[in-house]
């Protein structure tokens, strides 16, 4: 906790700094570190992706795969990233606390062929105007967790803290076609009928769509390395 009390005020500072213009370039640079005794780290660098603004939260995708790479469906190696932003702080007025949430994210990691779905939630502040303009989140303190994988998925991350930036253009129509896709992948490996989107609900729930779960436990909880993945 006291690595997420320094980082919080530090990337508060960063974002007031940086000001509200945000680039309409997608970018992710984040580093997934894990939290077991045995520490391994995964450096995630993505180049695609955009974000939509839809009732109640704001909804981004990232890739280190282009969209039409992803439609094909026949990737061996990839990393999608699934934030939904559901409020936004405001600096100086929102207190903000070291377990506060308000974005919850999924992982898919896909290496050679085989893939695993991570699930959790942290703090994010963001920059620019939701619906509006590009926006860009500062990721403090988000722990993540292997929530489904294939049979031949290694997992050496959970749990795992993720910290790190992602910034996106508003494009509605691609962020759906995002969607559809990561879901498409995830229904293919599985085996079952996924949908990439989570909807905030009362309670924790259990049910086969790993996304769904993914807010589950998100609600139910609190919220030397070596190179993972390739």
């Amino acid at each position: 906790m006291r690595l997420i009390r320094v980082i919080l005020p530090l990337a508060t500072f960063l974002m007031i700094l940086g000001g509200c213009s945000v680039s309409s370039v997608p970018r992710a640079n984040i580093m997934a570190t894990s939290l077991a005794e045995d520490p391994a780290s995964l450096q995630l660098s993505l180049q695609n992706g955009c974000y939509a603004n839809e009732p109640a939260e704001s909804s981004f995708f990232l890739s280190n795969r282009t969209l039409e790479e992803l439609t094909k469906g026949d990737v061996k190696d990839a990393l999608i990233l699934h934030a939904q932003l559901l409020w936004e702080p405001k600096p100086g007025s929102t207190p903000v606390d070291p377990t506060a949430t308000n974005v919850v994210l999924r992982l898919v990691l896909i290496t050679q062929g085989e893939l695993g779905i991570y699930g959790g939630a942290g703090f994010a502040w963001p920059n620019g105007t939701s619906g509006k303009t590009a926006m860009s989140l500062n990721l403090v303190g988000s722990t993540l967790t292997l929530l489904h994988s294939t049979d031949g998925f290694r997992d050496l991350l959970s749990p795992f803290m993720m910290i790190g930036s992602i910034r996106a253009p508003l494009k509605p129509v691609e962020t759906l076609r995002f969607r559809q896709s990561a879901s498409q992948l995830v229904t293919d490996r599985l085996g079952e009928t996924q949908w990439v989107n989570a909807l905030p609900t009362a309670s924790p729930t259990r049910s086969s769509d790993p996304w769904r779960e993914a807010l589950g436990w998100l609600q139910a909880s609190s919220a030397g390395p070596r190179n993972v993945g390739g």
